[in-house]
């Protein structure tokens, strides 16, 4: 099961390892490091959705070694070292098994078209695997579409569905009545997914926050997670984008999706190194076993290629 996931992320990776490490390969190999070569290679690493921030500590960290050892090897270890000192830290699993609570509530959240209800799906076949019974609440009811997308997943995880028959229907309220539902059919997680419209943040924040006080009428610690997914692709955006959700609720950990077939695993990095939220799992394709759990170490050698 350990192989079958870190060959996943190596797969999934495998673009932005290959302009990576291939750049630091081209740039490093058998050049003298000097100034030029390390704007160079500051460049690069800037270019492939590192961020500025993280780029300038490589380089200074390079610096720092007075250049001993200017091998390829060297630079890369180098950069995975940094890379595993800002986001292991991050690290998180999420421990249903010591909660009491039943069920345990949580609530995802993030803006549309990012995979949320992919990740929903994936993150309701991650727990049923563990022997868990789940519930799925499809509370994003202005989309008909989403609404749809999760029966189907619900249908595959083996999880029970809930949604309302009336169309528009208030997210709140239905979010309310599943709560109650679940406990009376003992199901041990509850994932509810939301709506995403960032365009309008008004009506986001007001049901958002809602939803999450008409939970906290019958457990006054729901929701026990509160997971944000970032699209991994869209770099400084998905940071934009933590900040308004952070703003409406305390959110606990992130998922970064849609890293597979894409050049721009690096956004990782100043996604972690901003927001300081921990990581509990990067989306790797569109099967329900396609959400690997986040390991600093396993993540930092898959992007840039080292064994």
């Amino acid at each position: 099961m350990v192989v079958t996931w870190i060959k996943n992320l190596k797969k999934s990776l495998s673009k932005s390892s290959s302009v990576i490490g291939e750049g630091i390969k081209k740039i490093i190999k058998s050049r003298k490091i000097d100034d030029s070569t390390l704007e160079e290679l500051e460049n690069h690493l800037i270019s492939s959705d590192i961020g500025i921030v993280f780029s300038e500590e490589i380089i200074t960290e390079i610096k720092n070694k007075k250049y001993l050892d200017t091998s390829v090897e060297a630079v890369k270890k180098i950069i995975l070292n940094s890379i595993i000192k800002v986001l292991k830290p991050l690290e998180k699993e999420v421990l249903i098994g010591k909660i009491n609570t039943h069920p345990f509530i949580i609530l995802v959240v993030g803006v549309n078209g990012v995979g949320k209800t992919a990740t929903v799906g994936k993150l309701a076949y991650k727990f049923s695997s563990q022997g868990k019974k789940v519930g799925i609440v499809a509370a994003d009811t202005f989309r008909a579409a989403a609404v749809e997308q999760l029966e189907i997943w619900s249908k595959r995880t083996n999880s029970t569905f809930f949604s309302s028959k009336i169309e528009n229907a208030d997210p709140a309220s239905l979010s309310y009545s599943s709560y109650l539902k679940a406990k009376e059919q003992k199901i041990d997680i509850l994932i509810i997914d939301t709506a995403g419209r960032l365009h309008n943040k008004s009506n986001l924040m007001d049901q958002l926050t809602k939803i999450i006080r008409v939970l906290k009428k019958i457990n006054a610690s729901a929701p026990d997670e509160v997971i944000l997914v970032l699209d991994g692709n869209t770099g400084q955006n998905s940071i934009k984008q933590a900040s308004v959700f952070k703003e409406i609720c305390d959110i606990n950990s992130l998922i970064i999706s849609k890293l597979d077939g894409t050049a721009k695993g690096g956004a990782v990095i100043p996604i972690g190194k901003t927001l300081k939220i921990p990581i509990i799992g990067l989306g790797v394709g569109e099967q329900k076993e396609d959400l690997v759990k986040f390991e600093a170490d396993e993540f930092a050698r898959a992007l840039l290629d080292i064994n």
